[in-house]
């Protein structure tokens, strides 16, 4: 299968097109730019600098990745934006690359981006995620796998949404999303497991009465944070779940979202 350019898209720099690529009208590349195999990227698209994509990745039209970031301290040293591989990126988003030297923005594998979102400097966006219409990241923010962040959203810079979490519309997430909950509101509150998610990921009936349970110490008690996270580790002491939403909160640097509707 052979590559296919568009003879009004533009290609100027050290650009590697991989078996199978197609590269629709009136594209731009420019820069340091490698697309793996299959990956099709659609009409009007930007990409610039160094930019690394994976394979079979479906770029929509009027996309833009690996621009300057939106921030003060960039100076212009070379930095990075790193795509994996089966990526769907819907209409007029932007990626923008790294702040730092040698530092990159990142997204993971078979993602699902939708139209106007934005992925600012720094950030790292795991595997199997939803990011929907017009939702905002901006930099250093850390997604990981399998979250899904509604629209019509800002996420403050340094934040975190942990694994199969659900941050709700319009919600402005300016501290840590915890994993496995749902977290919604412009002063946001955590409303309780996220059930549809953990289900749709094979999670097991007890696996989810384990995070029910957690939920309830964690939002529904009287018990500080610090203290409900030693009676999770002491209830469930060999529970992967567990272990990895206790590691969550301890490792936060904003602090996790600790409200829950009145």
């Amino acid at each position: 299968m052979s590559v296919k350019v568009h003879p009004t898209a533009v290609l100027e720099g050290d650009i590697t097109l991989e078996e199978g690529v197609e590269i629709g009208p009136y594209s731009y590349l420019s820069g340091e730019i490698f697309i793996g195999k299959g990956t099709k990227v659609g009409a009007y698209v930007r990409v610039e600098g160094r930019v690394r994509m994976g394979e079979n990745n479906r770029i929509h039209h009027s996309v833009s990745i690996g621009g300057p970031p939106q921030d003060l301290s960039y100076r212009g040293e070379p930095s990075s934006v790193i795509i994996g591989n089966n990526n769907v990126i819907r209409e007029f988003v932007s990626i923008h690359r790294a702040t730092g030297e040698g530092e990159a923005t990142v997204v993971g594998d078979d993602n699902y981006i939708m139209a106007y979102a934005h992925i600012a400097h720094n950030c790292r966006i795991g595997n199997h995620i939803v990011i929907a219409n017009t939702a905002q990241l901006a930099g250093y923010v850390e997604v990981e796998d399998r979250a899904f962040i509604s629209g019509v959203l800002g996420i403050h810079q340094f934040s975190r949404v942990g694994r199969l979490a659900m941050v709700g519309g319009m919600t402005r997430l300016n501290r840590d999303a915890p994993p496995y909950f749902i977290t919604v509101g412009y002063d946001p509150v955590v409303i309780g497991p996220n059930l549809v998610g953990l289900r749709r990921a094979g999670f097991s009936g007890e696996d989810i009465r384990v995070l029910k349970d957690a939920y309830t110490i964690l939002y529904r008690s009287s018990t500080l944070a610090g203290e409900a996270l030693k009676v999770l580790e002491e209830r469930y002491p060999e529970n992967p779940h567990i272990r990895h939403l206790v590691a969550f909160f301890r490792e936060s640097k904003r602090g996790v979202v600790l409200k829950s509707p009145a």
